[in-house]
């Protein structure tokens, strides 16, 4: 690979740390403990990928990946707002360190900061760019209020779920290939969208997935979502053989799907997920998710950006955070 995941990986650090103003700093502190709070910049790494920054200059491709984190923090911010998240990544969340008011205030900065970013790029294609983080922008908004409305609802369908994720998840990974193909000229610019727009898929459902079979390695509270009340894909494969229940299993479900579970029930809505398929089928899902992404990146012409991509792939899917 001509630039590695830690060489790329610094390179938007250093370029997001540069364009956050120092005052005031009552609002700028706070927008600065988010963003170095960690991750592994997987969004803006991809942008970089489908530019190929080999051949592209730094000046085109890196204004749209540090836009793309921007947005991406954006959320993070907002959803833990109204998740009232203690904690993300071991670190109290913003509106727990600053006050609800700065949280928002940052959130919403952290899009201004964004946009402005993505106007930066020296690509005759920004039109276009802007377009399509307007696009994603508004996507992922609505998924988020598709996700909040399924936290309401006894049934989610897996058709309703894949469109929410496809939403909240899935469409900022499309939006970060979709900017870097841009940068490099457009070339190939459909099968890196639907490549991204399938590994997102998968990424969220292996993080779905990893709830449960995860640990602390994996940055997962075991159970985490059940013990929320979320409506993840676990949840909703477990609702489709709820029919076929009886006794402790469909007392389980009846527990899981009116928000009562507890700690205590984790482990055996774990074993009762693993007898009645729903981890299996789960898996397999992402399985084909990915499996789809790889086809359309076997269309991409450039031999470089393929090989790229697949290890890009194999370092999302290893760590869902």
């Amino acid at each position: 690979m001509s630039l590695n995941f830690d060489q790329l990986r610094t390179s938007i650090n250093t370029y997001i740390n540069g364009s956050i103003p120092r005052e005031p700093r009552s609002l700028y502190d706070p927008v600065r403990a988010v963003l170095e709070s960690g991750g592994k910049r997987a969004r803006p790494i991809l942008t970089a990928y489908c530019a190929d920054p080999a051949n592209v200059d730094e000046s085109v491709w890196l204004p749209p990946a540090a836009a793309v984190e921007l947005l991406h923090t954006f959320t993070l911010v907002h959803d833990d707002i109204m998740d009232n998240a203690a904690t993300r990544r071991g670190r109290p969340t913003i509106h727990v360190a600053f006050g609800l008011n700065t949280a928002i205030l940052a959130g919403d900065t952290i899009v201004a900061l964004a946009l402005e970013s993505l106007s930066k790029s020296d690509s005759p294609q920004i039109a276009e760019m802007t377009a399509e983080f307007g696009l994603a922008f508004r996507g992922v908004c609505e998924g988020q209020a598709l996700d909040k409305d399924f936290e309401n609802r006894d049934e989610v369908s897996l058709e309703e779920y894949l469109e929410m994720i496809e939403l909240k998840t899935s469409r900022i990974f499309e939006l970060a290939a979709v900017l870097g193909a841009l940068a490099g000229g457009a070339i190939n610019l459909e099968n890196y969208r639907l490549f991204a727009r399938h590994i997102g898929l998968a990424f969220q459902l292996q993080d779905d997935l990893l709830d449960l079979t995860g640990g602390p390695e994996f940055g997962k509270t075991i159970g985490g979502d059940i013990l929320e009340g979320k409506r993840s894909v676990l949840f909703v494969l477990a609702m489709e053989s709820y029919g076929e229940t009886v006794g402790k299993d469909r007392a389980m479900l009846d527990r899981l799907r009116e928000r009562r579970a507890n700690a205590e029930d984790i482990p055996p809505i774990r074993s009762l997920f693993a007898r009645i398929g729903v981890l299996e089928k789960a898996a397999s899902m992402a399985k084909d998710c990915t499996d789809r992404a790889m086809e359309h990146l076997l269309q991409i012409d450039n031999a470089e950006s393929r090989e790229n991509l697949i290890a890009f792939s194999q370092l999302l899917l290893g760590r869902a955070t």
